[in-house]
């Protein structure tokens, strides 16, 4: 039994991407585990797509549901969804809070409303995505943040580039890093990692990419720096690139097709939830040339593996990674191709990044983003009574 005399705050989380393992589902899947570990006494309203799979929502005293059965991609119905039916779920059910984990709010209700921002690259370059994808989520954004009440960034760079590109104060925005899931952490049965090779045809040690394939993730000019690693480093070492196809994915296997490496690369594509730490722990090395993150969760998760990292210089992933990983211009392909190689050939540097990438991750957890999180709706919520 709760403690009743404590008085709870009624909050709704809009966790319809939950079900994927994309940045948003990631989140939200994290955020609801964190928050269910360190409070028992708040009323959680978890809203989830009819159909999809919910076994991601805790089964506790306090999490409760409200489904909706519009289709995300449906957008006109979701757009009458969120703006006039759920405001009417959220005061029949008496909500003090509402988070947006997904660029949206509903502007009709006198709850609290918190939005999370994971990145702005929906404004950073048209190059990147589909150009009505990304007017109508930039309407979404813009709109969203002067409704909220307070806006969660994911990294200091985001919200730096919130400020920049929004005009938005800077009180407004509070910076809470990710966690890292518990099933990344280093693995030693050399049997489950070599099924883990064959399962993805990988017949060779391997350097490791994990992202989808779309531009942003500079997977084009990584092939081309795998392709200067000597011969000798090229015959011993396959370049995996797991992740599922995105928009605009035919430069990069014209790259692999160009330089010959049809039998050095391996697309895995989409990789499962239990399969990717295996993944991760059999991997010499993961590389991480993204143009752009919000936050960056690959290279986190390789470091719990105890997988050395090299990455970009770029946006939030110096911020995130600290001095655990090697940097490099992810402009430059001798610098990406430099980073590797030493990786690759520097036994002494290979156990200095693993073990600082161990001590790295240690920073972040789901229990900490929760209770940060946890004094948001706290903040807010005492902000709206006092109107």
């Amino acid at each position: 039994m709760r403690n009743r005399k404590y008085f709870h705050i009624k909050i709704a989380i809009d966790t319809r991407m939950g079900h994927t393992r994309v940045g948003m589902g990631v989140y939200v899947r994290g955020l609801l585990n964190g928050l269910a570990k360190i409070d028992k006494e708040n009323d959680y309203y978890i809203i989830i797509n009819k159909n999809k799979k919910e076994d991601f929502v805790p089964i506790q005293d306090n999490f409760h549901k409200i489904y909706t059965g519009v289709t995300y991609s449906d957008y006109l119905r979701r757009d009458f969804w969120e703006q006039v039916y759920l405001p009417l779920k959220l005061l029949k059910s008496k909500i003090n809070v509402y988070h947006g984990p997904n660029y949206v709010l509903p502007v009709l209700t006198r709850a609290g409303k918190v939005l999370t921002i994971y990145d702005m690259t929906l404004f950073d370059s048209s190059k990147w995505y589909k150009p009505i994808s990304r007017l109508r989520v930039q309407k979404l954004i813009k709109l969203s943040t002067k409704k909220a009440n307070k806006i969660i960034a994911g990294s200091k760079n985001t919200k730096q580039d919130i400020i920049k590109i929004l005009k938005l104060p800077c009180d407004k925005i509070k910076v809470i890093y990710i966690g890292i899931d518990d099933i990344y952490s280093p693995i030693a049965d050399k049997y489950k990692l070599g099924n883990i090779k064959n399962k993805y045809k990988i017949d060779s040690k391997f350097i490791l990419h994990v992202g989808s394939l779309q531009a942003r993730k500079n997977i084009p000019r990584l092939i081309e720096a795998y392709s200067k690693l000597p011969v000798e480093l090229l015959e011993k070492y396959q370049l995996v690139i797991a992740g599922k196809r995105s928009w605009k994915v035919e430069k990069i296997f014209a790259k692999v097709k160009q330089l010959k490496l049809e039998d050095r690369v391996v697309f895995t594509g989409f990789v499962a939830d239990d399969d990717l730490p295996l993944l991760m722990n059999a991997a010499a090395l993961l590389a991480f040339p993204s143009l752009y993150e919000g936050f960056g969760i690959p290279p986190l998760e390789a470091m719990a593996c105890g997988t050395p990292v090299v990455a970009s210089n770029t946006s939030s992933i110096p911020e995130v990674v600290g001095d655990a990983a090697l940097l490099f211009d992810p402009y430059n392909v001798e610098e990406i191709t430099e980073a590797m190689y030493r990786v690759l050939t520097d036994e002494q540097l290979r156990d200095k990044l693993r073990q600082r990438g161990i001590e790295r991750v240690k920073q972040f957890s789901w229990e900490n983003a929760a209770r940060e999180t946890l004094q948001v709706y706290k903040e807010v919520y005492n902000s709206i009574r006092k109107l």
